[in-house]
């Protein structure tokens, strides 16, 4: 740099030919060498030089803040709010920069500020595919909700003819907002209309997507189908078998783990903690016993999370001596050093009603320092709503975040309002949930449905009519994200109203406004309303438990 520096003195004081093309230059070997300092007195000596930096040198130097080492937020922003001081606008490269530096970034307040630079840029996201994704991923990892759905909206109004990757960005967007209908119109939009085959990864997005919204057997037939195309990867079989784990197929994810051994497919320590995990969940310890042995011989150690998921299977199974005997040789071996496996172990407490144990296991936590999380949060709350202290679990929920650095998330809120609801405080419960629509991301799906249900237990149909009328959107406000895939409250108040003979009065009108709204209304809600349950409707499992077609599980 030194020399370069030196050759365009050189041709300053030669002929003047110096011009805005030679000194971006130059700001970009600066960038690139990490040395920030003298890139901002370059940009100086390009104002006094009658070259005024433009788009190119900004982002030059917003990239460079936000790329080396943890990233310099604090020098990206000021260095945008000179941009845009100067009269230079922030362009999609701007923005594609910010969007992608989010990745490392925890603090919502730079989340907040990015999104604002969007909305203010007034840049089509869909004019650029990498900008696209970079603000998908972004809205996706924060849980942005509405404005994944604003996202969604431009693409469908757009002309764009997206790559490959793009579809799995998409897919996984859906997926966030529990839309696996769009998800499947993207799918088919990309193989079918489009004749374009998805790589490894997309598949692995469409797998996820259906996985983590329940169509397990939908996602096995994609996988038979494609198997013979794409050569199946560690990735998609751990997706698999997480999904065997969530609906307790525990034998389909030990044939998973077979076929994966037969084929020579390599097995890391992810795959095996799948596997263990569908097994534990059903309390399989005999199993969970082969799948450890086997680990050794594969080339795979077990870690923190095989030794919280053997706990696991322990606590299902009751055997809490067991499950503390392995989380004694854990401290032991200074593997319990976070709280994973406190969890673990204080959720097994809790549901098993050894509440003594988990007070002991509290009082460990903080003789050892171990630095709870939301996940712990949660299962405080529960367990303080099952004996009846309600006082301890609000106590807690406005302690922990205080005194150890982090933010209470949505899934904490919804425990603490299902906790006053099983405590007969619906009241509280209602305090709880204002506070959450309140909050940046708002009340989600599962908490309007817990408070519907809990209305409907406590027979206030007149509040749990209002809720629903607010979550669909009937009320005149914006509908809450995913609300249209969620029909169990509306099933749950209609089949209320039957029970006291006010189907006539108060159900009709109900469906009659959903209908005109355009909420889908698939036939599980006309089995509710008129005494049957009908085959239509769905989008769930197909098969029930069956072994999948075409393979060997």
């Amino acid at each position: 740099m030194d020399r370069a520096r030196k050759l365009v003195r050189e041709m300053k004081q030669a002929n003047g030919l110096v011009d805005i093309i030679t000194y971006n230059t130059l700001m970009k070997g600066y960038c690139q060498g990490g040395n920030l300092k003298s890139a901002r007195e370059l940009l100086v000596e390009m104002k006094e030089a009658g070259h005024p930096p433009n788009d190119v040198t900004y982002n030059c130097l917003v990239n460079a803040a936000v790329s080396h080492g943890n990233g310099n937020f604090r020098e990206a922003w000021e260095t945008i709010e000179l941009m845009e001081a100067s009269g230079v606008a922030a362009d999609h490269y701007t923005i594609s920069i910010m969007m992608k530096a989010l990745k490392r970034v925890k603090n919502p307040r730079d989340v907040a500020r990015a999104l604002e630079l969007l909305d203010r840029s007034a840049i089509d996201i869909c004019s650029d595919e990498i900008l696209l994704n970079s603000v998908l991923e972004t809205c996706i990892r924060h849980r942005e909700m509405r404005r994944i759905e604003g996202v969604l909206a431009s693409y469908q109004g757009s002309s764009l003819k997206p790559q490959v990757h793009t579809y799995g960005s998409l897919i996984k967007a859906c997926s966030t907002l529990k839309r696996v209908d769009k998800c499947w119109a993207f799918w088919r939009e990309m193989e079918e209309h489009r004749g374009i085959q998805p790589n490894d990864i997309v598949l692995g997005c469409m797998l996820d997507a259906l996985v983590c919204n329940g169509c397990v057997d939908d996602a096995v037939e994609v996988f038979s189908k494609w198997k013979k195309h794409l050569k199946p990867n560690t990735v998609i079989y751990s997706t698999l078998i997480k999904g065997f784990a969530n609906t307790h197929q525990a034998d389909r994810a030990m044939a998973a783990w077979k076929e994966m051994r037969a084929t020579g497919i390599q097995m890391n320590t992810v795959v095996y903690n799948a596997v263990i995990d569908a097994q534990a969940r059903i309390g399989a310890i005999n199993e969970v016993s082969e799948l450890v042995q086997a680990m050794e011989p594969d080339g795979c150690m077990p870690d923190v999370i095989t030794y919280s998921t053997i706990v696991k299977g322990y606590c299902v199974k009751g055997d809490l001596d067991k499950a503390f005997e392995v989380f004694r040789g854990m401290r032991k071996n200074n593997m319990a050093g976070d709280s994973i496996i406190y969890n673990t172990v204080l959720d097994g407490c809790t549901r098993h009603g050894r509440f003594d144990l988990a007070d002991g296991l509290l009082a460990d936590m903080e003789r050892f320092k171990v630095i709870p999380s939301n996940f712990t949060l949660g299962i405080l709350v529960k367990m303080y709503g099952r004996r009846r202290q309600l006082d301890k679990a609000f106590e807690v929920v406005d302690s922990f975040p205080r005194r150890f650095g982090f933010s209470a998330n949505a899934q904490v809120s919804t425990c603490l309002m299902c906790a006053c609801l099983n405590n007969g405080s619906t009241e509280r419960a209602f305090q709880v949930f204002d506070d959450l629509k309140r909050s940046s991301k708002g009340a989600d799906t599962k908490a309007y449905s817990a408070l519907i249900s809990g209305c409907i237990r406590h027979n206030q149909l007149h509040k749990a009519r209002q809720l629903v009328e607010e979550a669909y959107g009937l009320s005149g406000g914006k509908p809450c994200p995913g609300a249209a895939q969620e029909t169990e409250p509306v099933e749950q108040l209609l089949k209320a109203y039957s029970q006291r003979g006010l189907m006539e009065q108060q159900g009709v009108p109900l469906l009659e406004s959903l209908r005109i709204a355009k909420v889908p209304i698939n036939g599980r809600v006309f089995g509710s309303t008129f005494g049957g349950r009908s085959s239509g409707g769905g989008g769930g499992q197909r098969n029930g438990g069956r072994p999948w077609r075409g393979s060997n599980y």
